[in-house]
């Protein structure tokens, strides 16, 4: 029964074709610059009969790139977008979208006016009190700076993309749900049995330890030392009254918040906004010194030393400073530190002496490895394993010697692999295992997740479908390309 899950692997394997920005197929190549010529001085490229142009091209742009930025907290810059290349991803895409396209106009498919009407009176973002709301959408539309003309073209095609893809749509029949869910849900018959290995088990050689530090020398580098003068300036301890506590409470009312994010009185936030209130102006204090440090006028005069991984520490900062440069002033123990880089010792090959604590970890887990898996093939040769019942891929089970973790990773790796008998290596441990019987169709398992089964299965097939159709079309249809970055 093993061997069905080998002949039917295509479908097994679950990879849901779902990619909307990188293009599918071997990438585009041989750009041109921008076409002067009056029939093609707005379009960034040509696909069979339709001209992409410079606003759709934009267009395509900014959304990924706001999509990319959303992902990130906002942390997405230009200097990514460029690196990563998004301009060519936003033309693959649009490349893609007008390929299926032109084959939706050859089937005649169209798109009308009432079409986009109705898309446009469905679309929540655009309605008040549950109705179409004509000023929010010419606002929403004026705000994303796109002229309603622009954003109806677009709302075709994306509609005239819909009616095709609705019209080419598989859907997945009784065989095609009845297969995916044994490839979900089938179940082992399994017995098992645990070997282990540790330190125990082996010896340490020197001379091969040796050739191991030889051989990965360059991994064991010392650590970036720092070292610094510094200036500590303690929180200032300030005799202030309620009534210039209150005002800062007022001005900052919005930070003193309970765990329920509930705001906080003035007489339930009284200690956290005296702290604040310290802080917020021997920062200011710290700040007028670091000034003066940096003019000159001062000095730092407290030499330290600090490393790469020192914590609390402005590290980021350091590796981007120049030697003599002075940093501004951060949080430091009950005040704040200012310093002035002196010197930088960078990063050098460690002796083998002061290095062979660490290659000896190295060493003793590749050996104990070797070890367990010696371990777990004899065991295998000569199987006196548990029989623990049916598992599932998800299944939990209390078996001495594994915790909760490591079973499931075993379930794992053991229904990714196509043998009857073999082993999993775990951390310290090996899990031999024997396959005694199999059961394909779970009904139960059938009925509980019909509706996923047919959304995941219909994914599959539509998206094969779609990978076939597309590499079809790139072969039909021409492609000019106008643009290079």
């Amino acid at each position: 029964m093993i061997t069905w899950m080998q002949k039917h692997k295509k479908y097994l394997v679950i990879t849901i074709w779902v990619s909307t920005i990188a293009f599918v197929g071997a990438g585009f190549v041989g750009w041109g610059a921008y076409d002067l010529n009056s029939n093609r001085a707005t379009s960034v490229a040509k696909v069979g009969n339709r001209n992409i142009s410079v606003q759709e091209f934009q267009q395509t742009y900014s959304d990924l790139y706001n999509y990319y930025a959303s992902l990130s907290e906002g942390k997405f810059s230009a200097e990514q977008a460029e690196e990563m290349g998004l301009d060519k991803i936003a033309l693959d895409k649009i490349i893609r979208e007008n390929l299926f396209l032109n084959y939706a106009d050859e089937l005649g498919l169209d798109a009308n006016n009432q079409d986009i009407i109705a898309y446009l009176m469905n679309d929540k973002s655009f309605q008040v009190d549950g109705k179409f709301d004509k000023n929010r959408y010419e606002e929403t539309l004026r705000r994303a700076r796109i002229t309603p003309k622009d954003y109806e073209n677009g709302l075709k095609n994306k509609i005239l993309l819909n009616k095709m893809f609705d019209a080419l749509n598989l859907k997945a029949t009784t065989s095609d749900l009845e297969m995916l869910s044994s490839s979900y849900f089938m179940k082992d018959r399994v017995s098992l049995q645990i070997v282990k290995a540790s330190n125990n088990d082996i010896a340490i050689d020197e001379n091969e330890l040796k050739k191991l530090w030889e051989k990965d020398k360059n991994k064991y580098l010392t650590k970036t030392e720092y070292f610094l003068d510094t200036k500590y300036m303690p929180n200032l301890n300030l005799d202030v009254n309620e009534t210039v506590l209150m005002a800062f409470f007022e001005d900052n009312r919005g930070n003193y918040r309970d765990s329920a994010d509930k705001l906080l009185s003035f007489e339930e936030a009284l200690e956290s906004v005296k702290k604040d209130y310290m802080l917020k102006n021997s920062r200011k204090f710290a700040l007028e010194e670091y000034l003066k440090i940096k003019k000159g006028e001062s000095n730092a005069t407290e030499p330290m030393k600090i490393f790469e991984d020192t914590q609390n520490f402005p590290i980021n900062e350091l590796v981007k400073a120049q030697v003599g440069e002075v940093l501004k002033p951060f949080e430091y123990k009950d005040g704040f530190l200012i310093i002035k880089l002196q010197k930088v010792v960078r990063p050098e090959v460690m002796s083998y002496e002061n290095a062979r604590s660490e290659v000896l970890k190295t060493y003793e887990e590749m050996k104990i490895r070797e070890k367990l898996e010696e371990k777990a093939k004899k065991a295998l040769e000569n199987f006196n394993g548990k029989d623990i019942g049916f598992i599932t891929r998800d299944s939990r089970k209390s078996v001495d010697g594994l915790s909760e973790t490591e079973f499931l990773s075993f379930a794992m790796k053991l229904f990714e692999s196509q043998n009857k008998k073999g082993y999993v290596m775990l951390d310290g441990k090996a899990v031999v295992y024997t396959i005694l019987e199999q059961e394909l169709l779970n009904s139960d398992k059938l009925k509980e997740y019909n509706s996923l089964l047919i959304q995941n299965m219909g994914a599959i097939k539509n998206g094969q479908l779609q990978q076939d159709l597309l590499d079809t079309l790139q072969k039909r249809y021409d492609i000019e390309l106008y643009y290079r970055r």
